[in-house]
């Protein structure tokens, strides 16, 4: 994952507007690992602190690291919003963790990666993971459902033709959740010596206000205010007119994946 990261100018929405992965995926994690005061977590590539905070609340010292200087920043204000003390944040890519920065940092219980994984050199990042787990301890894919892309509403629909209408190079709308990777994460994380490989999934629905689907849309790579450029505030302004005359409710079918191994010795 390269410090040059594909959010710059969304990292600011990122942290306002990206939803967290929900209590009952952390609940999973802390059960599947026996989480407590005496465990020590590693969120890697961690944005604005989706994971890594919640998380930070059933360990004893959670670790935040992301490339994105701006994204640890926002991840810093989170944390202070909700009264989360036991962080570590550290501006760092999965190339540092596989070099010195990794024996800094570590050893982990677990460590987590949420929508960063397949950012990442995914193979040499899950061989250095192991090396700095404990045994016992395992590594944690978290993954959610892309709306704009993936979601089935019809609203997103619109959201997705009104995007298409300013931008050229929008990855397909498929109204269905794909793996788009070269190899399953749940066999991935075996292949790289992983035990007990399971996937854990957790469906709900969400209901997202106006200000929370234009800041959504801002934060992903692929759509963030960089893209627009100078038709940012145009878009911005159709994107609100066309929300206020569908009227909502905007309500989005979620699910949270989260794929798991552990290391046995």
């Amino acid at each position: 994952m390269s410090s040059d990261s594909p959010f710059a100018s969304a990292e600011t929405y990122y942290a306002q507007y990206r939803p967290r992965y929900g209590d009952r995926p952390i609940a999973h994690l802390v059960d599947r690992f026996d989480l407590d005061d005496d465990s020590r977590a590693l969120d890697l590539g961690c944005g604005a602190g989706q994971i890594t905070i919640p998380l930070a609340a059933h360990v004893g010292t959670a670790v935040g690291m992301d490339p994105n200087s701006r994204m640890i920043d926002g991840a810093r204000g989170q944390a202070r919003a909700a009264d989360r003390e036991n962080v570590e944040w550290t501006v760092g890519s999965d190339a540092d963790l596989r070099g010195a920065v990794g024996e800094e940092l570590g050893p982990f219980t677990v460590t987590t990666m949420g929508r960063s994984f397949h950012w990442m050199d995914r193979g040499p990042t899950l061989d250095r993971i192991r090396e700095l787990t404990e045994p016992g301890g395992g590594v944690a894919v978290f993954g959610d459902t892309e709306w704009l892309t993936s979601g089935r509403r019809a609203w997103q629909d619109e959201v997705y033709d009104l995007a298409a209408d300013y931008l050229d190079d929008l990855p397909e709308r498929t109204g269905q959740r794909t793996e788009p990777y070269e190899n399953p994460y749940d066999e991935l994380i075996a292949d790289h010596g992983f035990e007990a490989v399971e996937v854990a999934t957790f469906e709900s629905t969400r209901e997202w206000t106006v200000d929370e689907v234009v800041g959504y849309v801002f934060s992903l790579s692929f759509c963030s205010p960089a893209t627009f450029g100078d038709e940012k505030d145009d878009f911005e302004a159709d994107l609100r007119e066309r929300l206020d005359e569908l009227g909502g409710p905007f309500e989005q079918d979620e699910e949270v994946r989260v794929i798991s191994g552990r290391k046995l010795a």
